[in-house]
């Protein structure tokens, strides 16, 4: 019997069905490739459209800055030419101050929105490097003056020594004693006027309390201060310290700027303003410090809290049902 396989309908069928399977599988990858280059190159377009317009808005903005710091300079020595006591800039009008827009000629014009920022992010740029000039040269102001301390040191611990060969054993050793009692006195007073505290430069403890003010209704009470140092007993004070720490009597090398710290901070304890600032300077600190060390506390004792929470519920899953007895006993024997 020959066989007419491929011929019959149901043969027929599956090989029609193959065909069309393989045909449609190798088309696909094709296709997709097409497709995704497609898709890549209009994303490469619209990112390439997006960089060029960051690039130009950037462009804009350095050339707005740049217009703009121009226009500050002009500002600056418009102003710097204009003579004191003038009603106004030349062509203002006799009005208020110049206006930014017509500044460097009539066609140049203050932007809206972004020149404002621009102007504003430009000043805080020139307060900032006002501030950092300001802070560079207190730092070299304090340098030159503890270099010009440190020679006058230098200069009088050679001219002590040069007095120690002078003198005989005995008067050496009662010099050097009272050199030490001298330095001592010297580093007190340089270390308390370092840390601000001008009360202990003169060595005065200071409990001044203030209470208040309180208010009721619509009546206030106070402030009210308590143990204030009089300015009589600061002055005393200063004039015993003075003569101790005299350059001519006190023989340490930093005597002399010992006593200039003395005397800075007698002179604002003896103002009254300059000790009042200093004084709420002193009372906001504490109060500052207080605050402080009371949510310290209160941050201690809640962790300790939670730990102890903690420890008594892993105790009681690890001791079960003897857990209560237990605790009990060991907090009778605490």
């Amino acid at each position: 019997m020959r066989l007419r396989c491929g011929r019959c309908p149901p043969c027929s069928v599956i090989l029609l069905v193959v065909i069309l399977v393989n045909v449609s599988f190798t088309s696909i990858p094709g296709n997709h490739k097409r497709i995704f280059c497609l898709a890549d190159d209009s994303l490469e377009e619209e990112d390439d459209d997006f960089l060029a317009e960051i690039l130009a808005e950037q462009a804009r903005e350095e050339e707005e800055l740049s217009r703009m710091e121009a226009e500050a300079r002009e500002f600056d020595d418009m102003k710097a030419r204009q003579p004191s006591g003038g009603s106004g800039m030349p062509g203002s009008g006799g009005g208020g101050g110049p206006k930014m827009g017509n500044m460097g000629g009539g066609s140049r014009t203050m932007p809206k929105g972004a020149g404002g920022a621009n102007f504003s992010k430009l000043e805080e740029d020139l307060k900032k490097k006002e501030a950092e000039n300001s802070s560079k040269t207190a730092a070299e102001d304090d340098e030159q003056t503890s270099q010009a301390a440190e020679r006058i040191r230098l200069k009088r611990e050679a001219a002590f020594e040069a007095d120690l060969k002078k003198m005989n054993e005995e008067q050496r050793k009662k010099a050097q004693r009272q050199k030490k009692k001298d330095a001592k006195v010297v580093k007190r007073i340089l270390n308390a006027h370092k840390a601000g505290r001008h009360y202990a430069v003169l060595g005065i403890r200071n409990f001044e309390v203030q209470l208040g003010p309180y208010y009721i209704f619509n009546f206030s009470l106070g402030p009210l201060i308590l143990f204030r140092v009089k300015t009589k007993d600061i002055k005393k004070v200063y004039r015993n310290l003075a003569r101790t720490v005299h350059p001519d009597k006190n023989k340490d090398g930093r005597a002399e700027e010992a006593f200039h710290a003395l005397e800075t901070s007698a002179t604002i304890l003896t103002d009254e303003k300059q000790r009042s600032d200093y004084d709420k300077r002193i009372i906001s600190t504490r109060r500052r410090r207080n605050k402080y060390a009371m949510e310290s506390a209160v941050g201690v004792s809640q962790l300790a809290w939670r730990r102890s929470v903690s420890s008594l519920r892993v105790a009681k899953r690890v001791l079960g049902p003897f857990s209560t007895p237990i605790l009990v006993v060991g907090a009778l024997i605490i």
